[in-house]
């Protein structure tokens, strides 16, 4: 079965499962890599198959099922096709009930955003495309470095699940790239 939510051999609407996880939903392991051609093969196929339009005719219980699963295919679906949405739900799946720090950042990061942040002011108030495309692409360069730390800090923990620093990294990583993305898009959107 591709997917807990819908049977392709009897064609039906699976009853959904109170603890079902976005992996689960699109029938993938515990992982943080996953293949992105199979995630959108496997998105399409089973979106065609449970959409609501074609339960319009079916049963109450039956349309509310393909609601419900369709939402559910939907969120599974944003949240594990990107890099940090993935690695933000993975690593909330893998605390559990443990509590990580979840105001770290590397050292001196805070200031040099405070400092970028201050440069980028400026930069929008004169209008300097050059300079903000320079500024950009660094910080899309540092973005991209991050998301590809994801990859490697999961495999760490998998070889080594029983430590937790591994994690607190991964939030220390998610958060310095939520400081770098409030600074990219204040300049795509500006």
């Amino acid at each position: 079965m591709t997917s807990p939510l819908f049977c392709f051999s009897c064609n039906s609407l699976q009853t959904i499962a109170d603890n079902i996880n976005y992996f689960e939903v699109l029938g993938f392991p515990l992982c943080f890599e996953i293949d992105h051609d199979e995630l959108g093969n496997r998105y399409q196929r089973l979106s065609l198959e449970m959409h609501p339009d074609f339960f319009a005719t079916a049963p109450e219980k039956e349309k509310r099922l393909s609601e419900k699963s369709s939402a559910l295919l939907n969120a599974a679906f944003s949240t594990l096709r990107k890099p940090t949405s993935r690695a933000r739900y993975l690593l909330s799946i893998l605390t559990g009930d443990k509590r990580l720090k979840s105001d770290t950042l590397p050292e001196g990061f805070l200031q040099e955003m405070f400092t970028l942040q201050e440069s980028l002011d400026e930069l929008l108030e004169s209008g300097d495309e050059t300079a903000l495309s320079g500024i950009n692409e660094n910080l899309q360069g540092r973005h991209t470095d991050i998301e590809s730390d994801y990859a490697v800090l999961f495999k760490k923990f998998e070889t080594s699940p029983e430590n937790s620093e591994i994690l607190q990294q991964l939030q220390t990583q998610l958060n310095s790239e939520r400081y770098l993305r409030r600074l990219l898009d204040r300049i795509n959107t500006e």
